[in-house]
């Protein structure tokens, strides 16, 4: 038997084989490109079979696409052993905190020795579950730079034209277009509540008279102008564009997750347990790839991060919330179970119960998704969509 750890890097990576004695048998460089990496695959497949190795890596995507694709093409076992876990257990070996590329290949290497089976498995990705994957991301970073924008734009806002900062609803878009053509008070005097009535209503701004009113009124109030307004305005009407233009992107971006999610066979049945809703299906589908892969609900928390972590010494034993698992996953279950605890009747019903034994809202929130798991991983097993009772739209 051979084990075979890959410590990846992005200009190149660092192999390490081992035999069934744990005896090093290879160990170089390897430039991260496709032919030199073909070149070490073809020379570690001279060892034997597939059946008789098993390779390890410590990061997933990113700089080890290349790597996972030739690997899974090959039909190698591949195991995951996390750069966080390599981090802590280089200690445990001769050198202690010394840090090199061989050494964390020969720490992969031979923790693939020791617990192979108990590692995650890295898998062939299907085509869609990768293109939703790279989407929610998008669309994840998407909705990070919107909060960072519009931000931005209300305090500018602020020291430009406050009456107006205030007096709007920045979520609705109405606003937004209405501050790329007058931001300051002045701007918004010269044009006049009627003109600017009608160039909102020729851009599809609802309720265009009434912005507009409620507009001019603010600006009317406001005699004094601030400094630097001009350029501020400019800024802000800059901001109110691109948050326009995203708005736009994402609705896209949404539309292609809906054909996504529907393609998939666990698609309509993750979506209709109450709380997922399109994007947090997408992510969920696209984070937990098969999940065939976890032979039980508890498999599946723990992956997740959300069962309780036992920490016990001496006379002292005590549960706490768990703080590792992946935290894509974790965030899902915590959302979705947030939000049916508003549109899900069942669900209310049993954050309140866990609120009257004592538990502190966190706690009852952990526990209801603890429960949801339980449901969703029962669903997809049966491949049965939820009937439970919903009193508004999940």
């Amino acid at each position: 038997m051979h084990w075979v750890g890959f410590d990846v890097g992005k200009v190149f990576h660092w192999v390490c084989v081992l035999d069934g004695e744990g005896e090093v048998v290879l160990s170089r460089k390897v430039e991260a490109t496709e032919e030199r990496m073909e070149e070490v695959l073809s020379e570690i497949a001279e060892l034997g079979e597939t059946t008789e190795r098993v390779v390890g890596i410590d990061i997933l995507g990113g700089p080890a696409t290349m790597l996972e694709a030739l690997l899974l093409e090959r039909r190698e076992r591949v195991r995951y052993v996390s750069g966080t876990a390599v981090n802590k257990l280089r200690e445990a070996y001769a050198g202690g905190e010394n840090k090199s590329d061989p050494k964390d290949a020969f720490v992969i290497a031979d923790q693939l020795r020791m617990r192979w089976r108990s590692l995650p498995e890295v898998a062939v990705r299907r085509e869609h579950l990768a293109e939703l994957r790279v989407l929610v991301g998008h669309r994840r970073d998407l909705v990070q730079e919107q909060v960072r924008r519009t931000t931005r734009l209300r305090a500018m806002l602020g020291e430009v034209f406050p009456g107006l900062e205030s007096a709007l609803d920045w979520r609705k878009e109405g606003p937004l277009l209405a501050v790329t053509k007058v931001a300051t008070p002045a701007a918004a005097r010269r044009l006049g509540e009627a003109r600017l009535a009608r160039w909102l209503k020729a851009r599809g701004a609802l309720k265009a008279s009434t912005l507009a009113e409620r507009i001019v009124s603010a600006a009317k109030s406001q005699r004094r102008e601030m400094p630097a307004a001009e350029v501020k305005a400019a800024l802000v009407a800059e901001l109110a564009s691109e948050i326009l233009r995203t708005r736009d992107r994402l609705r896209e971006l949404d539309g292609r997750l809906e054909e996504l999610v529907e393609a998939d066979p666990s698609g309509e049945v993750v979506r209709s347990l109450p709380g997922m809703g399109l994007v947090l299906t997408a992510e969920f589908l696209a984070e937990a790839g098969d999940v065939s892969h976890f032979v039980s609900a508890d498999r599946l928390a723990a992956a997740a991060g959300i069962v309780p972590v036992l920490r016990a010494s001496g006379g002292v034993s005590y549960q706490r919330r768990g703080r590792r698992g992946n935290r894509v996953l974790k965030r899902i279950f915590y959302r979705s179970a947030f939000s049916a605890i508003s549109c899900h009747g069942p669900s209310r019903d049993y954050y309140r119960r866990k609120r009257t034994e004592g538990k502190t809202a966190q706690q009852a929130v952990i526990a209801l998704a603890r429960r949801r798991v339980n449901v969703l991983w029962a669903m997809l097993r049966d491949g049965a969509v939820y009937e439970g009772r919903t009193t508004t739209a999940a």
